[in-house]
């Protein structure tokens, strides 16, 4: 249980550092500023979505709605901004439903309890389970209504992402729980692979007493910045100790990412 708690403590750095520019209560009421924090902050965390995607979406909703033209073409005005290849196929832009997202409806389901209604709702092209999960999960964290929503353990499976990371780390740790070993049934577009590491980390977090959210969130941190080696994170783990992973961040003092990474305010000035 020390490690699933150290990831936890990880997690609360995870969010000063990634989701603390982030203004609640415009995300609850602005659905203008809740697409533009989807866009850039969610809507292409995939392998190799150029970054130039997430900025070019942003300024495309922006446009549209300083030319009074909120239902406009969103697609034609980001194939304007954005000059590579724009991978139509999978880029959330070029889907109509995008225009429907409706962050502050999302939220109330949220703050309700009602995760799945939530999950649901984000049927936009090139979103799968991890990216639609990454999303809820960290809503959830932004509006600090965990408590309030009183999630059940398959509530947090619609909001457990998984990648490369999240399945070493579950595979790498222990579970003497025999009743926990096997998953609920629950078609939300996970592997059965993935959903039975989601449904391991969802109940050792909960025996351990901590958020399974930021367990989830204090993985990727950990792995992402300061290990980002498959045979080395199995190594650390393999200790059992969660004093092996304070040791591989102390290697790595100093170019942690510790405070606010986006959201700086002011004037920029050229020249």
């Amino acid at each position: 249980m020390s490690l699933i708690r150290k990831f936890a403590e990880l997690g609360s750095i995870f969010r000063v550092a990634y989701l603390s520019h982030f203004d609640s209560t415009r995300l609850r009421q602005d659905r203008q500023y809740g697409l533009c924090g989807f866009l850039f902050s969610w809507a292409f965390e995939r392998a190799g979505a150029p970054r130039g995607y997430r900025i070019a979406a942003v300024k495309s909703v922006n446009f549209l709605n300083q030319s009074n033209r909120p239902s406009g073409d969103l697609s034609a005005i980001f194939s304007q901004v954005f000059t590579g290849k724009p991978n139509s196929r999978m880029n959330p832009v070029f889907d109509p439903a995008l225009a429907a997202l409706d962050v502050p409806s999302i939220i109330r389901a949220i703050e309700m309890g009602e995760i799945e209604r939530a999950f649901l709702h984000l049927k936009i092209r090139g979103l799968g389970h991890k990216l639609k999960a990454l999303f809820l999960r960290d809503l959830v964290s932004i509006l600090g209504c965990e408590a309030q929503a009183c999630l059940s353990v398959q509530d947090y499976l619609w909001c457990q992402p998984v990648d490369v990371w999240v399945r070493i780390t579950a595979d790498c740790l222990s579970d003497d729980d025999p009743n926990s070993h096997k998953p609920p049934s629950l078609d939300c577009g996970l592997r059965r692979a993935d959903l039975a590491a989601a449904w391991k980390l969802v109940r050792l977090s909960q025996r351990a007493g901590v958020s399974p959210l930021s367990v989830n969130q204090g993985i990727w941190y950990f792995c992402s910045n300061a290990v980002a080696d498959v045979g080395r994170l199995r190594r650390i783990l393999g200790s059992g100790n969660a004093g092996a992973i304070d040791d591989e961040l102390q290697l790595i003092e100093g170019f942690l990412p510790v405070r606010p990474s986006f959201g700086i305010t002011g004037t920029l000035k050229v020249g």
